[in-house]
């Protein structure tokens, strides 16, 4: 059954594919479900979702940089949007950050919606104070299981998260901003204008596909820069694909993270899987290393019910 919105008016969901080019099997099968099972969800009519034109040289870019700096700005000025719903991860954002008038994107813009490579966007986001949502993107609606779907129409519908279950590896408790994402594009922005602000935040990582000690090489060197040293606590979803049983990623874990000294939980529903639930990116967070519980302390003003 299609779940049931409390809203009478649909929300304007626009698409973007702001890092790598979308196969257009898996951008039907995602729109289909939203069709079936979120019809209050209205896809606008839009040239976005059209990478054909002007391509870039490089195969791996859904657009040239400053094309895609232009169509992100556009739909974050559009203030009729409710939702910018990213299509795909791979690479590409970080290239184009540099090119968007954040300075010009005011609180009544659209939330962004998705994850991976999104990491940068909502990193960027949050610098100018825009809360955003590290949830599934549309290609990866079709594998995701139906209980995390629904918390993400529950999301997108009433500006509501869920709570999550984790594993504790290092106990105590934390209250704070929840930032990051993606561990690989966190660590790149190290550095940078838009790297997090991590005084008193709550760290959330997750990857895909990142070998044992590139892992390693990624949390060394955020140890190194003292970043984890200032947060008040780490919320790690899953680390997948490094090739090595799981026994070495938690003692990895153990190894870089339980010395900081701040409440962690690991195994959290969120990444690359298809039980990836929706958090809120720059929203007030309890983290509870005694439960094992990743607990939404706020909401998404813009899309909860009045």
């Amino acid at each position: 059954m299609p779940y049931s919105s409390v809203h009478t008016r649909p929300r304007r969901v626009a698409l973007f594919a702001p890092s790598s080019p979308l196969e257009s099997e898996k951008l039907d099968a995602g729109l289909k479900l939203i069709e079936e099972k979120a019809p209050w969800l209205e896809i606008i009519n839009d040239t976005f979702t059209d990478q054909t034109e002007d391509m870039p040289s490089l195969p791996y870019l859904a657009g040239k940089d400053q094309l895609q700096a232009g169509r992100f700005t556009s739909l974050l000025l559009d203030t009729s949007i409710d939702i910018v719903w990213c299509l795909r991860g791979g690479y590409g954002s970080l290239r184009w950050l540099s090119m968007v008038p954040w300075d010009r994107i005011g609180h009544e813009a659209p939330v962004l919606t998705g994850f991976s490579d999104v990491s940068f966007l909502h990193s960027a986001l949050l610098q100018k104070g825009h809360l955003s949502i590290h949830g599934p993107l549309i290609s990866t609606l079709p594998i995701t299981t139906e209980p995390a779907r629904k918390a993400l129409w529950t999301c997108l519908d009433q500006g509501e998260f869920p709570s999550l279950s984790g594993t504790t590896l290092s106990p105590g408790k934390a209250k704070g901003p929840l930032i990051g994402g993606n561990l690989t594009c966190v660590t790149h922005l190290i550095g940078t204008t838009y790297e997090p602000g991590w005084d008193g935040a709550i760290l959330l990582i997750e990857d895909h596909n990142e070998a044992l000690y590139r892992l390693d090489r990624m949390l060394t060197q955020l140890l190194l820069t003292g970043r984890l040293s200032r947060l008040a606590g780490i919320a790690v979803g899953r680390l997948l694909g490094t090739g090595k049983p799981e026994k070495l990623l938690q003692t990895l874990l153990q190894d870089r993270l339980s010395s900081i000294g701040v409440p962690i939980i690991t195994d959290l529903p969120v990444g690359h899987i298809p039980d990836n639930y929706p958090l809120l990116i720059g929203g007030y967070y309890e983290l509870d290393g005694e439960k094992g519980l990743l607990k939404p302390m706020t909401g998404l003003p813009g899309l909860q019910r009045p």
